[in-house]
Order: C-alpha cells, then sequence, then structure tokens
C-alpha cells in the first residue's frame, strides 16, 4: 500500500512539474510575442521617424533649386536690359 502512495505522491509530483513546465513554457511564449511585438512597434516607430527626416530634408533642399531659376531669369533679364541700354547709347552717339 506504501509503494502504491508513494507511485501516486510521483506521479502527483511528476504532473505538477509538468504543468508548471507548460506554465513557463507558455509564459516565455507569451513574452516572446510582446517582445516581438514591441520590436515590431518600434521598426514601425522607426520607419516613421527617418520618413520625417527625409521630407525635412527634401524641404530644405528645395527652396535653392526653386530660387535658383528665379534668380538666373532675374540675372538673364537684367544682362538683356543692360545690353539693350548700351546699344541704344552706341546708336545715339554714333
Amino acid at each position: 500500500m506504501e509503494a502504491a502512495s508513494e507511485e501516486a505522491a510521483s506521479e502527483e509530483a511528476a504532473s505538477e512539474e509538468a504543468a508548471s513546465e507548460d506554465a513557463a513554457s507558455e509564459e516565455a511564449a507569451s513574452l516572446e510575442a510582446a517582445s516581438e511585438e514591441a520590436a515590431s512597434e518600434t521598426a514601425v516607430v522607426l520607419a516613421e521617424a527617418a520618413s520625417e527626416v527625409e521630407e525635412a530634408a527634401a524641404l530644405e533642399a528645395e527652396p535653392p533649386q526653386a530660387v535658383m531659376p528665379a534668380a538666373r531669369a532675374r540675372a538673364t533679364t537684367a544682362m538683356q536690359i543692360f545690353l539693350s541700354f548700351i546699344s541704344m547709347i552706341s546708336l545715339v552717339f554714333l
């Protein structure tokens, strides 16, 4: 009878150990899932931040490109006016 009770106690201890291992593996799985979710959220945040930095850099780069054609056009117009004025003066004095 003692052997049967020792065997039952041994089986009960084994089942409790298996249950605690199952609980530990479930907890590890949930921690791993939470970690993967946090990593995924972090990746999304980093991607958004990188996108915002690229947009800011693009906005900073645009004004010189937009200003240069206008400045070049003004300079060309001023040069044409100046040359036209010089040619009119030369025609008057000849």
